[in-house]
């Protein structure tokens, strides 16, 4: 195996991580689709597969996630939404002890990828 160093002044967005039962899992779904801006939804198919994008029919959309991640027919789905202000996607994996959550805010996300890249300080910002 080969290892890689990681340059410790790269910066990496916050995550929030959790792993959810199937109850916890439902009324995560209930929650975004009563108080959220569904932005997008991707299912996962399997290790090398992507199940692809859920056709955008309105809060059907996480329904139909929701019945592929409880029958198996999708391994993960990733979840984009408006909500209080900020764009959010949360990726939702299988485990063998139910799902794990792992949430981002994007402008986090987008603000680590903008963050100085070089020694000299520069930001990849600056550099367009």
């Amino acid at each position: 195996m080969v290892e890689t160093e990681v340059d410790p002044e790269i910066p990496l967005p916050p995550l929030q991580e959790a792993a959810l039962d199937e109850a916890t899992l439902d009324r995560l779904f209930l929650d975004i689709a009563a108080a959220a801006e569904l932005v997008s939804v991707s299912l996962k198919a399997g290790a090398t597969a992507r199940a692809g994008d859920v056709p955008r029919a309105g809060s059907d959309e996480l329904v139909l996630a929701r019945r592929a991640l409880r029958d198996g027919t999708a391994l993960g789905a990733q979840i984009r939404y408006r909500f209080a202000g900020s764009e959010w996607c949360d990726t939702l994996l299988r485990t063998p002890s139910g799902v794990r959550l792992v949430r981002v805010r994007i402008e986090d996300a987008l603000g680590a990828c903008a963050a100085p890249t070089s020694r000299r300080g520069s930001t990849r910002r600056e550099r367009e």
